[in-house]
């Protein structure tokens, strides 16, 4: 019995051996796999031969073939950007010296000349004698987080500045106000003035709540909102729009739209949307602006044209970006066109501008068919 029992103890043993390479081939697989995922990659670097090892995917967010890198200290250290490399190469040494570890952010440079952010950490391994024996470690891509940062902080200090020239022409006005002995005239200019800059303070931080309700990031609100989606006649919603801010005396507005055309959306933000772009065409557009529609499929099509100066090429880029500069001191919020971006997103239609011909712009709204 005890035979038996032995020789099953050796086969399993036996088959447990033999299992080995294949379940550590299907660890590889899987370890490959998160890095993939998860977009970060492993490297190793042998100090004793100077042969460095790397993942798959650090050489894919290195912009390279999977082992197409040359395997030297040299040649990884010369894949970041020129200004960090002194930074890279010492916070090695360091950790070499100090048989520690290493975590630093650094710029690498691809290929094709796009430089990306890296945070990489990594740990010195040390033989029975306690010497540096290898170098390893992780990297992981974070030049998306690092861009949204910096977005942040523009924004934040856009918002402080847009906020604050309003709110100290209100100031300096109640201080005219405040004073009785104002002739009447400069108090009617300092009330002129306040009610103008209350009214902008007002849209402004209407227009910055919009933008951070209609965030992609806010899956609540965008659910919510798609939720009252519905057939909205289309003509019916320019004229609202239209009427809620008339034109000025100077500017003429054709709107072409049949009666029977409706879009999916949500018929208050969809006036909104059109309160936008006719306020854009006043500031910045020439005397003659128009809205037209057409059909085409299961698409409804329209253009907000006007024959104004055009959007310099410029400024194109960053058209539908918070605070685009593309404005005179005074004129607008800076929020609208990114307003009205997120609502046609949230509609599940879209908004891209063109230059008119033979001068002006031209905005066009694709939506669903209502």
């Amino acid at each position: 019995m005890s035979e038996v029992a032995g020789g099953t103890q050796k086969d399993s043993r036996h088959d447990v051996e033999a299992d080995a390479p294949a379940r550590l081939h299907r660890l590889e697989r899987q370890f490959a796999e998160i890095q993939r995922l998860a977009h970060f990659g492993s490297w190793e670097w042998d100090l004793a031969t100077d042969v460095v090892t790397w993942s798959d995917e650090l050489h894919r967010i290195f912009g390279l073939e999977p082992g197409t890198l040359e395997p030297t200290y040299d040649a990884v250290i010369s894949r970041y950007h020129p200004d960090d490399r002194d930074m890279v190469a010492a916070a090695a040494q360091r950790a070499i010296a100090d048989r520690g570890s290493s975590a630093l952010y650094a710029r690498l440079v691809r290929p094709d000349g796009e430089v990306r952010w890296l945070h990489s950490l990594g740990r010195v391994l040390v033989d029975e004698r306690g010497e540096p024996q290898s170098f390893f470690g992780v990297a992981i891509d974070i030049t998306e987080r690092r861009r949204s940062e910096q977005f942040l902080r523009e924004f934040i200090g856009n918002a402080a500045h847009a906020l604050g020239t309003p709110a100290a022409v209100i100031l300096q006005a109640a201080y005219v106000l405040a004073d009785s002995t104002v002739a009447i005239a400069d108090r009617e200019l300092a009330m002129g003035a306040l009610t103008r800059q209350s009214t902008r303070l007002h849209d402004l931080s209407i227009n910055l709540f919009d933008l951070v309700a209609l965030d992609k990031d806010a899956p609540s609100v965008m659910l919510g909102l798609s939720m009252l989606l519905g057939p909205v006649p289309l003509a019916d919603a320019v004229r609202k729009a239209a009427a809620a801010s008339p034109p000025a005396d100077d500017v003429t507005l054709t709107i072409d739209i049949a009666a029977d055309i409706a879009v999916l959306a949500e018929p208050n933000e969809l006036e909104r949307v059109f309160a936008h772009l006719l306020a854009n065409a006043q500031v910045h557009g020439g005397p003659n602006v128009s809205v037209t529609a057409r059909r085409m499929a299961d698409e409804v099509i329209v253009d907000v044209r006007d024959d104004g100066p055009g959007v310099p090429h410029e400024h194109l880029p960053d058209l539908f970006a918070p605070f685009a500069t593309r404005r005179g001191a005074g004129q607008g919020s800076g929020l609208g066109l990114a307003v009205v971006h997120r609502l046609m997103e949230a509609f599940g239609g879209a908004i891209s501008y063109r230059g008119a011909e033979p001068h002006g712009s031209q905005f066009t709204l694709r939506f669903s068919a209502g």
